[in-house]
């Protein structure tokens, strides 16, 4: 009867250590959830607008957010909008109807009035300098390119007109010009050029750095566009040798993360025309991409093993789409590509998204 007794005391005791144990034990955390927008060039960047819409419009408001955003190139304007609380469904209309609005991506924010005229006299410039040495005896050509490539124009474009747009879109909804001033954390990668390293602004000491400047450095396409300048440091295209950049979302603790990845290679269909046909650009075009998905493949592989606690879901269209097919800086598609990530990613959420939806959709309290 006593061994009984002491059992039974025993007992007791135990579940009131497990009490105390509980008392003191803080309560779950909220998982941190972080989304990931690759680069992909003007019609990139309006997919990753309509299918964060479409996003938006699933969760209907009930959904937790994204702590985390990271954005590179294209998907870096998109990153910083939404990062800056302007919801994607106000972009997407402002957009969509050509609103005169701050927030409108025209041509001028990539193209501004003297561009074309700029580009012009800088090709003008490339063609002198190449043949120039051609004259002086160049039988090669990439002997002469190598000989005239201190006199070659650094790119055709430059960047100041979007690091305006993005200054002048912030304002327009009275979001500061800053990562600081920011509630959620944004973090956008660029490539120094001459270490050849990635850097990544709104993290160490490029945290001071302007958004707007942060955005011109990861969007500077090699060859395309000069590379942008911050503090005596030359920056070029955030997606130069990286895709999507998610490794920065789990390093900064999310536990789910959306990724985002806009252009994917094209496929012809059977019988159809070869790209060989479409000429130099789509051809170039057509290996930047297969680059970039052979990238991102590797990359998410890795993560997975790098971070198994993180779960990455992964939207990108297919590459049988003839929309996402034209070339990625030009603006005659953009409207459609605006159209088709809205549609694409609201099919996508209802079935292979599901579990992405549930994972930002709070629990109900009982």
């Amino acid at each position: 009867m006593a061994g009984h007794l002491l059992s039974r005391d025993f007992v007791q005791l135990i579940h009131r250590a497990k009490g105390l144990w509980n008392w003191w034990t803080p309560p779950p955390t909220r998982p941190r959830y972080a989304l990931a927008l690759a680069g992909g060039g003007v019609i990139g960047g309006m997919y990753e607008v309509g299918a964060m819409t479409a996003l938006e419009e699933r969760l209907n408001g009930n959904g937790v957010g994204f702590d985390i955003y990271v954005g590179c190139s294209a998907g870096s304007v998109v990153a910083a909008l939404l990062a800056s609380g302007i919801r994607a469904s106000e972009i997407y209309h402002i957009l969509d109807e050509d609103r005169d609005d701050p927030l409108n991506f025209r041509r001028g924010v990539l193209f501004a009035g003297d561009a074309f005229r700029m580009a012009c006299t800088r090709f003008g410039r490339f063609v002198w300098a190449i043949g120039k040495h051609v004259l002086r005896g160049g039988r090669s050509l990439p002997d002469v390119l190598a000989r005239a490539e201190r006199e070659l124009p650094a790119g055709f474009f430059t960047l100041a007109s979007l690091e305006r747009f993005m200054r002048l879109g912030l304002a327009s909804r009275g979001a500061r010009n800053a990562f600081a001033d920011l509630q959620r954390t944004l973090l956008i990668p660029a490539v120094d050029l001459n270490s050849a390293e990635r850097v990544v602004f709104g993290q160490g000491a490029l945290a001071t750095v302007p958004i707007s400047d942060a955005v011109a450095a990861s969007s500077a396409i090699p060859g395309f566009f000069d590379p942008y300048t911050i503090g005596g440091r030359d920056y070029v295209d955030g997606g130069v040798g990286f895709s999507g950049h998610a490794d920065l979302a789990a390093e900064a603790g999310a536990d789910v993360v959306f990724v985002v990845n806009p252009l994917v290679p094209n496929r012809t269909a059977n019988g159809g025309a070869s790209m060989r046909g479409r000429g130099v650009y789509t051809i170039m075009e057509q290996a930047g991409r297969i680059y970039s998905q052979n990238l991102l493949q590797l990359g998410m592989a890795s993560l997975a093993l790098k971070y198994p606690g993180t779960v990455f879901h992964l939207l990108q269209p297919s590459q049988d789409t003839a929309l996402l097919s034209g070339p990625s800086m030009g603006f005659e598609a953009s409207r459609a590509a605006l159209r088709f990530g809205y549609t694409s990613t609201r099919d996508w959420l209802a079935e292979q998204g599901a579990p992405l939806v549930r994972s930002l959709t709070p629990v109900p309290v009982a």
